[in-house]
């Protein structure tokens, strides 16, 4: 066989794949973009419950953390649909990693309805084509912070392989909290304490107000902490304070709150700033860093 026929041949057999763009903030106009970006980067067990739109057949469905082997999606013994947010492989564009999971999990759930498929993980290769999760939402609800990761399970369900995986697993999960009162911020037991303040305003507007506040001596929540810096997260920043002993979330929302104004005041002024404050911009955008 000449060169020209090989070349026919692989070519035929080749699965096409689209070329998938990067999006640096691929939660951008879903109301739980700050939610879904907590599940995905800092928060160890959650879930989220959603439904799609008529188009994808007005299905429920959760968001969930992490599942089995940071599979890409679930369907449960009870037929409930969790999609993974914490997975082992990503594209460039998590949106449409998580659009393809879902189909492929509610395409399970209906073989499973037509008794041609069985319940447990639903394997998917997200550089495959599919709709992005953001066009397949109609509505979704609160994150609800988790202990554990029971959620695997269906209610009442026996599987002695997987509660012990679960309580392995949830042993080693990081303690988290949300602070109560306020949005978006949580409260992590690392051994030391750190809260972390999921920001959505423009990168670059928030940094020139956190270097007024952090010129000024605000950038605290008043309790002994430290900002340490910020992190960006699927195109969201979040600044970090790290706190010197032991400090209960439940102490914090009036702190956080106080933070919030100080925040407030500092995006509406527009005048240039001074010498401490540029200094203080360039060490805050010198020491993020992009996870």
């Amino acid at each position: 066989m000449g060169k020209k026929s090989r070349r026919k041949k692989v070519g035929a057999n080749k699965k096409f794949r689209p070329i998938i763009p990067h999006v640096a903030r691929p939660f951008e106009g879903l109301d739980a973009e700050a939610d879904l970006v907590a599940m995905r980067e800092i928060i160890p067990a959650a879930t989220l419950a959603a439904k799609t739109t008529p188009e994808y057949g007005s299905v429920d469905f959760y968001f969930a953390t992490l599942l089995p082997d940071a599979a890409p999606a679930i369907v449960r013994e009870d037929g409930v649909i969790l999609i993974g947010m914490q997975t082992r492989s990503s594209t460039r564009d998590a949106g449409h990693d998580l659009g393809v999971a879902l189909v492929a999990a509610i395409d399970r759930k209906k073989k499973i309805d037509e008794d041609v498929a069985d319940y447990g993980v639903v394997r998917v290769d997200v550089r495959d084509a599919g709709p992005r999760i953001n066009d397949m939402l109609a509505s979704t609800q609160k994150m609800e912070i988790r202990s554990d990761l029971g959620f695997w399970i269906a209610e009442g369900q026996k599987n002695e392989e997987i509660e012990a995986v679960i309580e392995q697993t949830s042993k080693e999960l990081i303690p988290s909290k949300a602070v109560p009162g306020v949005e978006n911020t949580y409260w992590h037991d690392m051994g030391k304490h750190f809260v972390r303040w999921i920001r959505l305003e423009d990168e670059d507007q928030l940094f020139t107000a956190l270097a007024r506040m952090q010129a000024a001596g605000e950038l605290s929540l008043g309790q002994g902490d430290r900002f340490i810096g910020a992190f960006r997260a699927a195109g969201l920043s979040i600044p970090v304070f790290e706190f010197p002993g032991e400090v209960d979330p439940e102490t914090l929302t009036e702190p956080v709150k106080e933070l919030e104004q100080k925040l407030a005041a500092a995006l509406e002024n527009k005048e240039p700033l001074n010498d401490d404050e540029r200094r203080a911009r360039a060490g805050l955008v010198s020491r993020q860093v992009s996870l």
